[in-house]
Order: C-alpha cells, then sequence, then structure tokens
C-alpha cells in the first residue's frame, strides 16, 4: 500500500511516483511544490519508506517564496528508508537534488536554497545518514556512504563551494563540514576507509575565501582530525593511515592578509 499526498502550485511540472512494496508495510511519498517547470521522480522499492519533497511553500511566512526548474530524484531499494529533498526558505531556481538508497533504516535530507545547486547522497548499507544544509549560488555537494552506520553531515552558507565526503567499509566513520557566512570558493574533501573509528571535521565559518582543505583516514583503529580555519587563503590537509590513536587538532585566525598552507601526514 502507497500512501500519497501531492500539493502543487505550479504552471508545468512533471511528477514521476512510483512505490513498490514487497511485504508488509506501507510506503508513503508527499510533495509539495509551488513554481514552475519543475521535474519530479520518486522510487520506492520495498516496504516503510518514506520520500518527501518540499520545493516553494503555499501557506505559512514563506508562501511567497516559489521552487523554478528544480530536478528532483528519489530513488529508494530497501526498507524503513527516509530520503527528504527540501528547498523553501528562498525563491530558488535551477537546483538540483538526487538521493539513491539501497539498504535499510538509511537517512537521507537535502535542503538547498538559492540558485545553481547541486547535491548528491549515495548510500549503500544499513543505517547511514546523510544531511546536506546549505544557502548560497552555484554550489556542489556528494556525499558517498558505503557500509553501515556512517554519518555524514555539511552546513553551508556561501557561493561557489564543492565538497565531497567519501565513507566505506565497515565500522563507524563520522564527517562534518560547516563553512558559514562568506564561505565562498572552498573546496572541502573528506575520504574515510577501512575498520574502526573515524571522525573528522572541517571548519571555515566567516570570510573563509578560495581556501582547498582535504582529509584523508583509512585503516584501522581511531583517527579524529578537526581543522578550523577564520579567514583567506587556505590550502589544508592531513592523511592519516595504518593503526589507532591518530589524532589532529588545527586551528587558525587571522584578521587580513593571510596565506596560508598546513600539512600533516602520519602513517604506520
Amino acid at each position: 500500500m502507497v500512501q500519497l499526498l501531492l500539493h502543487n502550485q505550479t504552471k508545468y511540472l512533471l511528477i514521476t511516483l512510483l512505490s513498490l512494496p514487497l511485504a508488509a508495510g506501507n510506503n508513503a511519498i508527499t510533495v509539495e511544490h509551488k513554481g514552475t517547470s519543475s521535474v519530479i521522480n520518486v522510487k520506492q522499492v520495498g516496504y516503510t519508506n518514506n520520500a518527501t519533497v518540499y520545493c516553494g511553500l503555499s501557506a505559512g511566512i514563506y508562501s511567497t517564496h516559489t521552487c523554478t526548474r528544480a530536478v528532483i530524484n528519489l530513488n529508494t531499494t530497501g526498507h524503513g528508508n527516509t530520503a527528504k529533498a527540501y528547498s523553501q526558505w528562498s525563491n530558488h531556481e535551477d537546483n538540483v537534488f538526487t538521493i539513491t538508497q539501497t539498504g535499510d533504516n538509511n537517512y537521507g535530507y537535502l535542503d538547498l536554497d538559492k540558485d545553481d545547486n547541486t547535491a548528491i547522497l549515495t548510500q549503500n548499507g544499513n543505517s547511514n545518514t546523510g544531511i546536506v544544509l546549505m544557502a548560497g549560488d552555484d554550489n556542489a555537494y556528494t556525499i558517498s556512504q558505503t557500509g553501515n552506520s556512517k554519518y555524514a553531515k555539511i552546513y553551508a552558507f556561501g557561493d561557489d563551494a564543492d565538497t565531497t565526503i567519501t565513507q566505506s567499509g565497515t565500522g563507524a566513520h563520522n564527517a562534518y563540514v560547516y563553512n558559514y557566512n562568506y564561505a565562498d570558493n572552498n573546496s572541502s574533501t573528506i575520504t574515510q576507509s577501512g575498520s574502526g573509528a573515524h571522525d573528522a571535521d572541517i571548519f571555515w565559518y566567516s570570510d573563509a575565501d578560495d581556501g582547498v582543505a582535504s582529509i584523508t583516514q583509512s585503516g584501522s583503529g581511531d583517527h579524529t582530525a578537526r581543522l578550523n580555519f577564520y579567514n583567506d587563503d587556505w590550502n589544508v590537509g592531513v592523511t592519516q593511515s595504518g593503526a589507532n590513536d591518530k589524532s589532529f587538532t588545527a586551528t587558525y585566525n587571522c584578521v587580513s592578509n593571510c596565506t596560508k598552507t598546513l600539512t600533516i601526514t602520519q602513517y604506520d
């Protein structure tokens, strides 16, 4: 059985909905769209899956906001998965949302506001969580999770930033990227592989322009890396590989004329 709620205020909208319950339990699809020329595709194979699309709101304090030329693809195979695509807090155009889930009990949430943004979330396994919350223009965000119990979160407010998080292997992995307020032209990459616990944070914050940051953690055991930058012109790299108990924290604040390079490599 499929439970479907559809509310649309638009001139041109193409919606394709396919839900194939394979056992007991309902699938649910909710679509609310306000705007023009969007394409929404939702596919569910399995049971107790939940898909929600809010693209422009029809009521409340944001009722004047519209969703124009959005492309939203939610594709779920398995049981107990949640896929959410939101774009509601401002007028927005030409945003692309893609969530692909294969497995059980995965959670995916993409919220893109403003224009010309792309977010891709791919989950293969069980009990993974991927979240992208952003506001800005011309950004690209990718989260790829393979295995079980992975957690990735991206908070971004700015323009022209590219961020990629890749998590694979067994064991817990946690990755976080935050670039608030005018965090433009950044490229943040986190790669976590292998068994055991991995934990990584990249912080950019205000006026953090023109920076490149990369954290690579591979192998068994504990890996922890924290980076925190409050100004311009960064080129950062942290690579940790091998045995347990590797950790690094870097914090830097600069008022003006900042050009910085930081490279840490740890091997066993």
